[in-house]
């Protein structure tokens, strides 16, 4: 008998491994062994209820390389999770993500996801990164564990980045297949959203900002917290606040101003990497070896950036 057959029950559905290729994009199939302070979804795997979230799922792997893929989202359900847990004033906008991604516990990337404001509802975010696992790291036994963590910002970016930033997150979907040939870690091409971006373990040291308008981020979505506020008449009022604040800030004239400078810090360890820009052109020291965070020297809160 195998340990793991001590614990279970007559009440234990038995996992069954996914073969390769695999798509994930449920939380309710056979193959999900273990959630770590995340809800089960049907539409998407899970959403994370904590500061971090894990899912582990069976899969038939070959023992060679493969490729992984993962896609995140935050959504308006993410927000109001968020402040739910943590409290902010009313007045406080919403501010971007960052997030960091492990696998079979080592870090593959990170990420920066940020909501901007449309004329009736903020857009929803997401991020997809692709990574690697190396020959043996996935056999016919093996999980696949996906982590998803916060770290601590740089100094400079204090007060321009969520706190608590995994918390409501959602993990829309994960797919491997078998890999012939090794590749960088790759972020899926878009804007962020916001004035930061991430370069991932492997990136070159050149890079090129393109830069864009956006409407200012959304006002918080705040359940009501007391006895007074929970009355319809006090909801309502909130309601229509926030729809006015939502249209006001849509209607505001996007200005996002000349780039003041470049930031740029190791996102695991905070350190300090030197940055050389050149119109549009930015310029690492060399190759990137964990992923780097990179930002606007000053806020810049109606600007998007991507990098190629």
């Amino acid at each position: 008998m195998t340990v793991g057959a001590w614990f279970r029950t007559d009440f234990d559905e038995p996992s069954v491994p996914a073969s390769l290729p695999m798509e994930l994009t449920t939380g309710m199939h056979p193959s999900v062994t273990i959630v770590d302070q995340m809800v089960r979804g049907r539409g998407i795997i899970g959403r994370i209820t904590g500061d971090f979230g894990a899912v582990a799922v069976k899969v038939a792997g070959t023992g060679g390389p493969v490729r992984v893929t993962v896609s995140i989202g935050l959504d308006e359900v993410s927000t109001r999770w968020w402040a739910d847990r943590v409290r902010p004033s009313r007045t406080t906008p919403e501010l971007p993500r960052l997030v960091v991604l492990r696998a079979q516990g080592t870090i593959r990337g990170g990420a920066v996801l940020a909501r901007r404001q449309g004329w009736r509802g903020a857009a929803s975010a997401e991020a997809v990164l692709a990574f690697d696992l190396a020959e043996g790291e996935l056999d016919a036994d093996g999980l696949l564990l996906v982590e998803l963590g916060e770290t601590p910002p740089p100094s400079w970016a204090t007060g321009r980045l969520s706190t608590r930033p995994v918390v409501g997150l959602r993990f829309n979907s994960i797919a491997v297949r078998e890999s012939s040939s090794p590749a960088p870690v790759s972020l899926a091409e878009g804007s962020t959203g916001c004035d930061f971006a991430v370069l991932q373990p492997g990136a070159d040291a050149t890079h090129h900002l393109v830069t864009s308008p956006v409407p200012a981020a959304p006002p918080l979505p705040l359940t009501p917290r007391n006895k007074l506020t929970r009355r319809r008449p006090a909801r309502a009022a909130f309601k229509a606040a926030r729809a006015a604040r939502r249209v006001a800030y849509r209607a505001m004239p996007v200005r996002p101003g000349p780039l003041s400078g470049v930031m740029a810090a190791d996102v695991l360890t905070g350190t300090p990497i030197d940055v050389v820009v050149t119109g549009d052109e930015i310029r690492l020291p060399g190759p990137v070896d964990s992923p780097v965070l990179i930002g606007a020297a000053r806020p810049q809160p109606t600007s998007a950036w991507r990098l190629r």
